[in-house]
């Protein structure tokens, strides 16, 4: 994706945004523009991760302009029918899902192809 069309998504994004809202968005900036080139979040540890969220704490979806009643309710469904083993899921544990993301690294349609290969229904236990 060019430059161009990321700032004109961006614009375009930020321009239905409640004016509230602008503050944080701003912040948001400042804090991408302060952080290090070398700094990876990849690689920060339960301190900075917590300072982050602090920073940045999560918008209830409810609240997310983004998001509209409609898709809120079909995002219900959906987890009730995953919930009732209706819709087929794919679980990883810690080490899978580490490996998941090296290989979607390398390879992401393979990485893709096998995490689908594994989707299975969630049996009641397992919900």
């Amino acid at each position: 994706m060019s430059t161009i069309n990321i700032r004109e998504t961006l614009l375009r994004e930020v321009s239905i945004l409640p004016a509230d809202y602008c503050p944080k968005v701003l912040h948001f900036i400042e804090t991408l523009k302060e952080g290090d080139s070398d700094d990876d979040c990849e690689n920060w540890g339960d301190a900075e991760w917590e300072k982050w969220l602090r920073l940045n704490p999560p918008i209830p979806v409810e609240d997310d302009p983004y998001f509209t009643p409609e898709h809120l309710e079909r995002l219900r469904r959906q987890e009730q029918a995953t919930n009732e083993g209706r819709n087929k899921v794919i679980t990883f544990d810690d080490d899978e899902w580490e490996e998941f993301w090296q290989e979607v690294k390398h390879s992401p349609e393979q990485a893709i192809a096998k995490a689908k290969s594994r989707a299975h229904y969630l049996t009641p236990k397992q919900s």
